[in-house]
């Protein structure tokens, strides 16, 4: 509420600047004062008179069925509907209220996970398109704002039950911290965060360098990197390494600590091999290389024959698709099209609607989106919203597909941004939905016509 106000007031005092405001508020279902805590946040948007937008959903229900812990999936639909609300509101920033509390309890979190300069450089202040103008602020100083200037607000009690980690920390280990070592704390670790963050951007940028001096190829499901690698400082060596598994595994948090041990314990030796979850590292005389060792469980035959995928060329470039035109997937000998009702003859045999061949979306949500309909291979942070339970990786969605890594990188997909709408032959996502009295636009893969225009 006082991030609402103030910056309800920035809009109002600075008109000339053209800035807008959108309050958006997720009711997760699980406390009975969550209706009146949506209520407020709709009353105060109207008096200031700006747009609100109320989303509800199970969150429990959503993390048993992601398989993850309630905080983790609740934050993680949160941010997914937050997105989906900048690109159909046109905003171009999200602002959080995370304050100096949030940073000591984050970075303290982490250091007892043993969590290295990344970890600990704790929450940005801003990053990508979102920002968090409070967060130097303690929040005691959020409080009395409001008393200031008289502003409702409302507690979530269930921050008081030190159930999880995070609330016992707040709850128990700070309050000991400030009581018998550091009074100033909160201060302390906001202070130590901001230095870690200067270090690892500084580590970023060398290791980038890094990567472009010892990169040797990326092929599908295989990365190498120069024997050379090994005479990196561990600082470097340790990023580099972990970015290299990355690209294998999809696992954005990168390779544990043992694991990265226990390949700079190798000390670059060829013949040296090693099998960790979800791919192999092995050492020649040329490189270092990690590989894919996933076993693939998918079918065979139809348009787009996945299995076939593993012994096929490189990935394709990325392809703008227009209505009304087919395009050539090289390599794969496919054709895609977009094509609006009573321009495609839905009696073609090869046209039937099902998974592999043929995706149908509402024209007009489809028009929503600013960026184009493409069809390329998967990138670091694409996903896919369904229905009932909201954004799931890409990866999660081959994971449950059963489809190889080597097959991953060359499987084609339909997205705008890095909202994946279609994965032949997987899943089509639930957003775009073609009701029967809705206008259509049908995307559709088939074989490479003999001769084509």
């Amino acid at each position: 509420m006082a991030l609402s106000h103030i910056l309800w007031r920035y809009v109002r005092e600075e008109r000339l600047k053209g800035n807008s405001l959108v309050l958006t508020h997720v009711h997760h279902g699980v406390r009975k004062e969550s209706d009146n805590e949506a209520h407020l946040v709709q009353k105060m948007a109207e008096i200031w008179k700006i747009p609100c937008l109320v989303h509800r959903f199970d969150a429990k229900g959503y993390a048993k069925t992601m398989g993850q812990s309630f905080q983790e999936a609740a934050r993680e639909w949160r941010y997914a509907r937050w997105q989906e609300d900048m690109r159909r509101e046109g905003c171009t920033l999200l602002a959080t209220a995370h304050h100096l509390g949030d940073q000591a309890e984050t970075i303290l979190y982490r250091l007892l996970r043993g969590s290295g300069t990344a970890g600990l450089a704790g929450i940005y202040p801003a990053k990508e398109s979102i920002v968090r103008p409070l967060l130097t602020f303690r929040k005691a100083d959020i409080l009395n704002y409001c008393a200031r200037e008289a502003l409702p607000y409302a507690l979530d009690r269930s921050n008081e039950e030190p159930v999880y980690i995070r609330n016992r920390i707040r709850l128990e280990l700070l309050p000991a911290l400030e009581r018998d070592y550091n009074p100033r704390l909160q201060e302390a670790l906001g202070r130590t965060g901001e230095l870690l963050r200067w270090d690892e951007e500084y580590l970023t940028l060398q290791m980038e360098a890094a990567w472009k001096h010892y990169y040797i190829s990326n092929s599908v499901g295989a990365v190498g990197l120069s024997r050379d690698v090994f005479s990196e400082p561990a600082a470097i060596l340790s990023r580099l390494l972990r970015r290299a598994a990355m690209l294998i595994t999809g696992e954005p948090r990168g390779l544990g600590y043992s694991y990265v041990e226990k390949i700079m314990d190798s000390e670059g030796r060829p013949g040296w091999r090693q099998d960790l979850p979800g791919m192999t590292v092995e050492i020649s005389n040329e490189g270092i290389w990690f590989s894919s060792n996933a076993i693939h469980k998918g079918e065979t035959g139809d348009v787009l024959n996945i299995h076939d995928l593993e012994s096929r060329d490189p990935p394709f470039p990325e392809i703008v698709l227009n209505v009304g035109h087919w395009s050539e997937i090289s390599n794969l000998k496919l054709e895609i099209g977009l094509w609006e009702d009573g321009n495609l003859s839905l009696a073609d045999a090869t046209l039937d609607r099902n998974e592999n061949k043929m995706a149908v979306f509402s024209r007009d949500l489809l028009s929503q989106f600013s960026d184009q309909l493409v069809c390329r291979t998967r990138r670091q942070g694409d996903k896919m919203w369904f229905q009932g339970l909201g954004h799931k990786s890409i990866k999660k969605i081959f994971q449950e597909g059963n489809i190889s890594i080597k097959v991953r990188n060359k499987l084609p997909l339909v997205a705008v941004g890095a909202e994946v709408l279609w994965i032949p032959g997987v899943r089509q996502s639930g957003l775009c939905p073609a009701a029967h009295s809705t206008k259509r636009i049908y995307c559709v893969l088939r074989p490479q016509a003999p001769s084509s225009i």
